[in-house]
């Protein structure tokens, strides 16, 4: 495309993408350049990130400590008296 005819310079809109540290694509959505191209990125990219999100993440369980065996044994012949047992 003619330099002087775009909205917004090649060189400002890699300087942004620069700054922003994110990836830079030149699109026309009059000749649908690289419009289809740019959602299929995205979308790569955020299924990527989730993956990686959820590998780092803790398995959701809950770890259940044992208790001291003296004390539980202690505990469950108070607790079993009852009933005759």
């Amino acid at each position: 495309m003619d330099e002087s005819k775009r909205a917004v310079p090649t060189s400002k809109g890699q300087a942004l993408a620069d700054e922003y540290g994110i990836k830079f694509f030149e699109t026309s959505a009059k000749t649908n350049l690289n419009v289809e191209e740019v959602f299929f990125s995205i979308a790569r990219d955020i299924k990527q990130r989730l993956a990686d999100t959820d590998s780092k993440s803790e398995p959701q369980t809950i770890k259940i400590n044992q208790a001291d065996q003296g004390a539980g044994a202690a505990q469950a012949a108070q607790k079993s008296t009852c009933c005759g047992s």
